[in-house]
């Protein structure tokens, strides 16, 4: 009775959460912005996408998925490091392009580049690693 109790809140402040957010939303449109036109396909990637936490997990999870296994077979370079100098090229990169690089957002995203970093690597070992666990156990 109580987890039955607790789904139903649960899922009622979701639909209030829900409701709200598009709400806000829709108040917060020009008139003319809710007729879509029609325009450039949306591209996978921007560089103020890449430049965010969110966007360059994601891309470094990505990459480092497919360059993982050549890298393991040519170089037994640890897939830590890979990861961060991944995330650090990347934000480099995309910092570069966006806002522009100076000493002070170069510093700035290299402690950014550990937040990515970690973040791809836990995107990982949710997603990937219990892929990898069931391939090896049924090859055995």
């Amino acid at each position: 009775m109580k987890k039955m109790f607790c789904m139903i809140v649960v899922v009622l402040l979701g639909v209030i959460l829900i409701a709200c957010s598009v709400t806000a939303y829709a108040e917060g449109l020009p008139p003319d912005a809710a007729q879509e036109t029609p325009g450039e396909p949306q591209q996978p990637f921007t560089w103020e996408q890449l430049a965010t936490i969110a966007g360059a997990t994601a891309a470094v999870v990505l990459i480092v998925q497919f360059l993982k296994l050549p890298l393991d077979h040519i170089w037994k370079i640890p897939t830590r490091i890979v990861v961060y100098i991944m995330a650090l090229v990347i934000l480099l990169i995309a910092t570069a392009f966006t806002t522009g690089l100076t000493p002070q957002s170069a510093i700035l995203t290299a402690v950014n580049a550990f937040i990515v970093a970690l973040s791809a690597m836990g995107a990982y070992e949710l997603t990937f690693k219990k892929y990898d666990i069931k391939r090896e156990l049924s090859e055995e």
